[in-house]
């Protein structure tokens, strides 16, 4: 027998992206983030990787590959964020193409 239930579409693939969109927060996390990394980058500050093992109980390879991804994805995200931006951006016409 039938059920009453609808039942759900799906959407075309071109439609469906692969994560969802973020939200206001992560966005800001994703900024506080990226700040956070500029200013280790641009101090030249050394970091204590025993102490981020022994704190989190993983190798130091694993905490230097963590803080590589890390950066990787941060530098993603901005140049994810600059293209949008000059996507965003309309491009101005000159008097020759107006006419």
């Amino acid at each position: 027998m039938a059920s009453n239930e609808p039942t759900k579409a799906k959407p075309p693939k071109h439609a469906v992206s692969m994560y969802p969109p973020r939200t206001g927060r992560e966005i800001m996390l994703e900024e506080r983030l990226e700040f956070v990394l500029t200013c280790i980058r641009l101090s030249d500050t050394k970091i204590n990787f025993p102490a981020v093992c022994k704190h989190y109980g993983i190798t130091t390879n694993a905490a230097k590959k963590r803080l590589q991804r890390a950066k990787d994805g941060v530098a993603k995200l901005t140049e994810a964020g600059e293209a949008a931006q000059q996507d965003d951006k309309v491009p101005e016409t000159t008097e020759d193409e107006e006419a």
